[in-house]
């Protein structure tokens, strides 16, 4: 039997979990301090996926009712493409009329999640992420009105 995905609220002692989940899904790493403060900044909320006992990912957001922007959501590499960020993402999504992201030019697998969700692509930021040695990538502003 499959264990289920169970989400509980994200809080403070989580930062040290979701900053080891981060560190494995992004190249850019945020300490659990750099969490921490964000997710105790007003307006904050999130969730944090458990299988079991074990996390598996986890979403962190900043806004209201109305409009929320996704800071960061991650899963853990080794639980890819097992429907963990659709399940965070739905949650959210409950909490808000319209979601707003920034994603990579360049993450495709992303974008192709964020489109089948029925994200639209509404701008762009240039050169948002630094990728080392000088490189920068392109941000692309995406948003999902929820009816």
């Amino acid at each position: 039997m499959r264990e289920e995905i169970v989400l509980e609220a994200l809080c403070v002692a989580h930062s040290e979990v979701v900053a080891n989940l981060h560190q494995r899904a992004f190249d850019e790493n945020w300490s659990a301090k750099e969490f921490q403060n964000l997710i105790t900044m007003p307006a904050s909320f999130g969730f944090l996926a458990l299988k079991g006992a074990l996390p598996v990912g986890f979403v962190l957001c900043q806004g209201d009712d109305v409009e929320a922007e996704i800071i960061t959501i991650a899963s853990d590499p080794a639980c890819e493409r097992r429907g963990i960020g659709t399940i965070l993402l739905q949650c959210v999504l409950k909490q808000t009329q319209r979601l707003f992201l920034e994603v990579a030019e360049d993450n495709i697998k992303a974008i192709n999640f964020y489109e089948k969700q029925d994200f639209q692509t509404i701008g762009k930021r240039p050169r948002y992420y630094n990728r080392g040695s000088g490189n920068h990538c392109d941000a692309l502003v995406m948003q999902k009105e929820v009816s």
